[in-house]
């Protein structure tokens, strides 16, 4: 049936399967790849916090539990829910997502992951939303994080561990800075395992940066005073394969029992891929946010490592939703306002779509000849596109669907006919690469998206408003 909503694709039912042994199968080449029992592995989203963070996206206390409830369906392990010290709204979604929990609409074995900086009014401001919903801070794992590069210890925390320390600046050397960052860490994860919570996760910011042995001590101490779990992020997106290799197997060789998560950013479009290779090399949980969305060039994505998982390595994550990765991309879709690009691995518009007539021929007959991820396991289907490239084979088929409408009106459907249209439908899509058509969807597409965004003008608006506004108070 043709889609009302969009008269220039639509679905065709595809041949029939032509039998197994028809390709060199790609996981031939991955059999001796090893992984971690896929039982052990998780599925970490921090959508709802660092894809928060990306500029211009904000979800309220609804969206985040919507997004909630649908990664629990789909099978996540782990979400990290945000910063509740932040805003009430953020207190409000935490409480949601609670109240989820024990009512049953969000599984009973998802962890819900709080963040908090290095202070403790931040951790204060946990204790109180939990103890207002009646929920025990040991329901709740807490992130407490600081840098482990000497670039943001020096230059990010400088201010921060003077203060604590009630020292100036004079005569300290990178050593001292990295000492003070140390006891700064023991004593948060301290003062957070003293009020009852029993699962504390630590991460460190640059890390990919930092002194690999600078960083094992670092975390050596947090472990020591109560962290429980360390999360290695890769903050700016500069680790390369090899680099990832070399950091997580230190990592693991110092802390062969610790559960250990990777958290990588995609400046350079490596982050899946590392994601992958950190796996490999034996870490057990993973980061990613839905659709990739986060700070700069956005994190990992969820579909990016567990479809490569799954039909590059056939690795499959016990009771997870592969069929509701499609559901969740449209929702962060809708709520973050982020639009996923066309050509987006698995989640974009043309993945399953083919307007050459080259691929749309060869896809009629096995979808395998130009599709290497099953459609049944993303639960979608196959569309056609009509174009400049579009052979005659898939216009046939699409009319030859509609003959009897033709027979009805006593009109003849011929080759001639048919090759009459192709013509047409050629014609028709030149035409548009002319007038204009792509231009105007591009600089719509682009406004959009600068209204979700909040900018130094509006900023102005709002800070002139509100000083004449006082202004005129001091005046009555």
């Amino acid at each position: 049936m043709v889609d009302e909503k969009d008269h220039s694709s639509r679905s065709v039912t595809p041949g029939p399967i032509t039998g197994e042994g028809l390709l060199v199968d790609p996981r031939r080449f991955t059999e001796g790849v090893t992984f971690p029992d896929p039982r052990l592995i998780r599925v970490y989203d921090t959508t709802l916090r660092d894809g928060e963070q990306t500029p211009g996206v904000a979800f309220s206390p609804e969206q985040k539990y919507t997004i909630a409830r649908l990664l629990s369906d789909a099978g996540v392990h782990i979400i990290d829910v945000g910063f509740p010290s932040v805003a009430s709204s953020e207190r409000e979604a935490l409480r949601r997502i609670i109240r989820g929990k024990r009512e049953g609409t969000i599984r009973d074995d998802l962890e819900i992951l709080v963040m908090c900086r290095a202070v403790r009014t931040d951790v204060d401001a946990i204790l109180r939303t939990l103890d207002e919903v009646g929920a025990a801070p040991d329901e709740i794992t807490f992130l407490t994080f600081t840098s482990a590069s000497d670039l943001h210890i020096r230059v990010k925390l400088r201010d921060t561990l003077l203060r604590r320390e009630g020292a100036s600046d004079r005569g300290k050397d990178p050593a001292w800075f990295r000492e003070a960052n140390v006891r700064m860490m023991e004593d948060i994860c301290s003062y957070i395992r003293d009020h009852g919570v029993r699962e504390i996760e630590f991460g460190t910011e640059d890390a990919s940066r930092s002194d690999v042995e600078y960083l094992i001590e670092l975390v050596r101490r947090t472990v020591a005073v109560g962290a429980t779990r360390y999360i290695f992020p890769d903050t700016t997106g500069s680790l390369t394969p090899e680099a990832t290799r070399f950091y997580v197997r230190r990592l693991l060789a110092a802390f062969p029992d610790l559960p250990m998560v990777c958290h990588f950013h995609n400046d350079f479009d490596l982050a899946a891929v590392n994601t992958i290779i950190a796996l490999q090399e034996g870490m057990h949980g993973f980061s990613v946010t839905v659709n990739g969305i986060g700070e700069r060039a956005g994190n990992a994505a969820l579909h990016n490592v567990v479809v490569p998982l799954k039909v590059l390595y056939d690795v499959t994550i016990p009771g997870f939703r592969y069929d509701l990765l499609k559901p969740l991309s449209e929702l962060v879709e809708s709520c973050s306002g982020v639009p996923v690009g066309p050509c987006e691995p698995a989640m974009g518009r043309n993945v399953f779509a083919h307007e050459s007539g080259i691929h749309a021929h060869g896809v009629l007959r096995e979808p395998r000849t130009y599709e290497p991820i099953p459609r049944d396991l993303l639960g979608t289907g196959v569309r056609f596109v009509y174009g400049k490239h579009t052979g005659l084979a898939i216009l046939s088929a699409t009319l030859e669907e509609h003959r009897a409408r033709f027979e009805a009106e006593g009109l003849l459907l011929d080759d001639d006919l048919k090759e009459s249209v192709l013509e047409s439908v050629k014609a028709a899509r030149e035409r548009r690469a002319v007038d204009g058509s792509a231009q105007r969807i591009i600089a719509d597409y682009r406004s959009l998206l600068a209204r979700l965004e909040i900018g130094e003008n509006e900023i102005l608006d709002i800070a002139l408003a509100e000083a004449r506004a006082r202004a005129a108070g001091t005046d009555g």
